[in-house]
């Protein structure tokens, strides 16, 4: 082996050990969200991913949550139901559920919830515990 070879084997640990030192991402103060997502019909939305698109620039995360069975959910940001950082979000919903054996997962709601512009859906969190009103998605 030469030495430049030697070298660089050396020396990658080192690089390692400095990318990790790298400082953590700065997180934003989060409070606790819940809500609940059902159809039209009042059927819960069971299983659907709820995900919340911040309108302020500086809020970098999208909290998201997993509808239950009766329809509830509460919010991620960083760590398990964390909450979401104050401030006005676009709301996303989809449902992504598996067909047949031969086909892949497809989103079982209409288009216009999973993008943030359309889904005219949209929620406040403000400092503190936030209970948001239900989300009735119309087909």
């Amino acid at each position: 082996m030469n030495a430049r070879r030697l070298f660089l084997l050396l020396l990658a640990p080192g690089f390692g050990t400095l990318a990790s030192c790298e400082p953590a991402e700065k997180r934003l103060p989060t409070f606790p969200v819940t809500g609940s997502v059902a159809f039209a019909d009042k059927k819960p939305a069971a299983n659907a991913t709820v995900v919340f698109h911040p309108t302020d620039p500086a809020i970098t995360v999208r909290p998201r949550g997993k509808v239950g069975a009766d329809g509830a959910f509460q919010l991620t940001s960083y760590d398990g139901n964390d909450g979401a950082p104050a401030g006005k979000y676009r709301v996303t919903v989809e449902l992504w559920l598996a067909g047949r054996p031969d086909e892949g997962p497809s989103n079982r709601l209409p288009e216009k919830f999973a993008k943030p512009e359309s889904s005219g859906l949209a929620a406040t969190v403000g400092p503190g515990p936030t209970t948001l009103d239900p989300f009735a998605l119309k087909r």
